[in-house]
């Protein structure tokens, strides 16, 4: 064993695999899906102490100290700056570098290591030059030598050593290395399809912020995210990011007046920076704000046109087409989406997706590929999920309860809030109210808290539907009004369409002072049921027809309308899966009230 100028003596070389990373000791390579990717070597040392104790968090005074040995007085910002370069350089495996606040750092991966003792370099030396005997012939004429001139020496070509011609080749290497960084986006966020250069920030540290937020809300933390996007906002005056995410994210949680607030900011931050993939960003939230399921396709397909790797689109794009009837549309959509490691809440909604809209088998081979010690409350869910679409109901309900219990351990609260109420659904359709009850008083205690407007409404009208199926009318009644006020702060139409119908319902003469819904099957079925009411069969009966002619039956309206058929007398086609397990889940408790003997005949 031989020493470095530096007294570190050569280790034999290791290579450290993990997700599409490889590290290479032996000349310091990194590669990432298979290309070998620029690094500084302080970056390079931080990925080689991380990926030698994976799992374990590193003390940020402990990683200066091996980063920048010596005693040199360094920052704590040096050092967040190294994990953002590392996390940059790796894309999407960047996720697994964790930040454990006034900890340290970690690596979440399994790491494989290989030895590979790659042979010395070895150089032959040139053969010594043999002397040839000389013969009297051969002699040199020494009269002649006496007289004549000196023969000239012999030119000498000038040889470089080989250290040289080394040392020369790494100087190229590094400048070539260098141009190609200086090249090379940095990325902020693989989903979105962020690089540091759409960020248009003001500050050094915009990207890296924007970054860190967007991973909180990957890891299930909105209001971690939240926080810092107002942080970023409200210290950094140019960059958009930050108001159109909180716009998205508040369009999602169905707080619509946030959304056109933060919009709004947005909308003056980006209108001078003419930039196009900041501008078909902004036109897909507003789409998700107030569009047609149309224009969400289309302007998620003009960001994947300007950044072909941003897979939040393609997922848009596949609900947006499940929703239209486009099966076999959404799952080709979904396929596009590499799931490789659990984490990503929308990574692992992709998965669930892929059994949803038909690929089952598919969906079971990841996960069986991905390891449940990483995150078990999600590898749990997910086989909630793929049971759910197997028809496996009571498997699902089992695999909900475990993610729910596995959530509270590792934090995953939002993993355990849908868990619950999946699990409650599940409980509900095998006819286990009580279950059903306390798992949805569960899920809303912690929906509420993390401020989900919508689903808040969706499950009060379920335990609205389940109390009233057990008798309990004044705690029905609660939950409904209840449901009501929370709507007057948020929601969505398609709340206010439940809130409508099942109001019409369950309490007639019920003051639903949120106005009609404004779908015209929708609008058509709330006038059959207050029809119905009036006990004016024949107007109910013509009113649902029209409602059927428009659609209701192939929407999420069916099971209403289903109902609404077996109480008039109609003919009830067959119920269809509940797949996806999609909010609003209070459309399917209209099932429960179908008359036992219309269920068998439909059977």
């Amino acid at each position: 064993m031989h020493t470095d100028n530096d007294g570190s003596a050569h280790e034999p070389a290791q290579r450290y695999r993990f997700g599409r990373v490889v590290l290479e000791t032996h000349g310091r390579r990194l590669l990432v899906d298979g290309r070998e990717r620029p690094m500084s070597r302080r970056a390079f040392d931080l990925l080689l102490i991380l990926v030698r104790a994976p799992r374990r968090v590193h003390a940020r005074d402990a990683l200066i100290d091996a980063l920048w040995p010596g005693g040199q007085i360094v920052s704590d910002e040096a050092l967040t700056q190294a994990v953002f370069r590392v996390r940059a350089v790796l894309g999407a495996d960047g996720e697994r570098i964790a930040t454990v606040r006034g900890v340290g750092i970690r690596l979440d991966a399994d790491v494989s290591v290989e030895s590979s003792m790659d042979a010395a370099e070895t150089a032959t030396p040139a053969p010594a030059a043999i002397a040839e005997p000389r013969s009297d012939r051969d002699a040199p004429d020494e009269r002649a030598s006496a007289v004549a001139p000196p023969a000239p020496p012999p030119k000498r070509r000038r040889r470089f050593s080989r250290p040289a011609i080394a040392l020369a080749a790494l100087i190229l290497i590094v400048v070539a290395m260098g141009l190609l960084r200086w090249h090379q986006p940095i990325a902020v966020d693989a989903g979105y399809g962020i690089d540091a250069s759409d960020v248009h920030a003001a500050q050094a540290n915009g990207a890296r912020l924007l970054g860190e937020a967007i991973a909180h809300d990957n890891g299930g933390d909105r209001a971690r995210a939240h926080a810092l996007l107002e942080t970023l906002h409200d210290s950094d005056a140019t960059t958009p990011w930050p108001a159109m995410l909180i716009g998205l994210w508040s369009v999602g949680a169905g707080n619509m007046a946030s959304a056109d607030e933060w919009l709004a900011r947005a909308h003056e931050r980006a209108a001078p920076l003419r930039d196009p993939y900041v501008n078909a960003m902004l036109r897909y939230i507003e789409a998700e704000r107030g569009g047609g399921a149309q224009d969400v396709i289309r302007y998620a397909g003009a960001v994947l046109d300007l950044r072909p790797g941003a897979w939040r689109m393609h997922l848009a794009r596949a609900h947006l087409k499940h929703y239209q009837g486009l099966r076999e549309a959404a799952l080709a959509e979904i396929r596009q989406i590499d799931v490789r490691e659990l984490g990503n809440r929308k990574l692992e909604g992709a998965l669930a997706d892929r059994a949803s809209f038909g690929d089952v088998a598919g969906a079971q081979a990841v996960l069986d590929g991905l390891a449940r010690t990483t995150d078990a409350a999600a590898w749990e869910y997910l086989a909630g999920r793929i049971a759910w679409s197997r028809g496996d109901r009571v498997a699902a309900r089992e695999a909900w309860e475990r993610a729910s219990t596995e959530a509270k351990r590792n934090g995953r609260s939002d993993i355990g809030n849908r868990a619950e109420a999946n699990a409650g659904l599940a409980a509900m359709l095998t006819n286990d109210r009580a279950a059903a009850i306390a798992h949805f008083e569960r899920a809303r205690v912690g929906m509420t808290e993390a401020g989900w407007i919508t689903d808040e409404i969706d499950l009060s009208l379920l335990l609205a539907q389940m109390h009233a199926l057990d008798g309990r009318t004044d705690a029905a009644l609660a939950e409904f009004e209840r449901a009501i006020a929370i709507a007057r702060r948020g929601g969505d139409l398609v709340l206010q369409v439940q809130i409508a119908l099942i109001g019409a319902r369950l309490f007639p003469s019920a003051d639903l002072s949120l106005g009609d819904a404004p779908d015209p099957a929708a609008l058509a079925l709330l006038s059959a049921r207050r029809a119905q009411a009036r006990k004016d069969t024949a107007a109910a009966r013509e009113d649902l027809q029209t409602a059927v002619r428009r659609g209701a039956l192939d929407s999420l309206l069916a099971d209403e309308a289903r109902l609404l058929a077996a109480e008039l007398g109609l003919p009830v086609v067959p119920e269809k899966p509940l797949d996806p397990p999609y909010p609003p889940l209070s459309a399917a408790a209209a099932r429960l009230f179908m008359p036992a003997e219309r269920q068998e005949k439909i059977r």
